[in-house]
């Protein structure tokens, strides 16, 4: 399987709203679904990293994160927010592509020291294999706080 990981571009907006919008996780998904708006506005974003991985003509995955400065530590931090393979294209090694395409990108965009982290809901396997395939080194347990509609109005 020949796949092509690429930062994503203008062009490429509908492609990754059409891809998440059929591949996003029941759990994941939200009452509105992401467009070509919402995809353009990730890439305006100063600090926004957005690859694709294609097959042929196709987008089979994304990683999605962030590069900005650390207020605490004198360099930048890079989060990889989201990554995500479609369930047809997993076991292939497409999001450990990804991973190691994410923090080679960060590297090029940060200011040293960079902090590199990532966040998972399933740190089992298989979906933390592409973490650990990469050197990622599972941390203490992270909690994680939402705060939903009702809490912020």
């Amino acid at each position: 399987m020949s796949v092509r990981i690429t930062q994503a571009t203008e062009k490429d907006c509908q492609e990754v709203a059409t891809f998440l919008t059929t591949a996003l996780p029941e759990s994941w998904r939200q009452p509105e679904l992401p467009d070509r708006g919402q995809i353009q506005r990730v890439l305006s974003h100063r600090g926004a990293i957005l690859l694709i991985a294609r097959q042929d003509d196709t987008v089979v995955g994304l990683a999605l994160g962030w590069c900005f400065p650390n207020a605490i530590a004198q360099g930048d931090t890079a989060m990889l927010d989201e990554l995500l393979v479609d369930p047809a294209c997993r076991g292939n090694g497409i999001g450990t592509e990804l991973v190691a395409a994410f923090i080679k990108k960060a590297g090029q965009l940060g200011k040293a020291p960079l902090e590199i982290w990532a966040t998972t809901d399933f740190p089992e396997e298989p979906s933390a294999t592409p973490f650990s395939r990469t050197g990622g080194q599972q941390g203490q347990l992270l909690r994680q706080f939402d705060w939903p509609r009702e809490a912020r109005a």
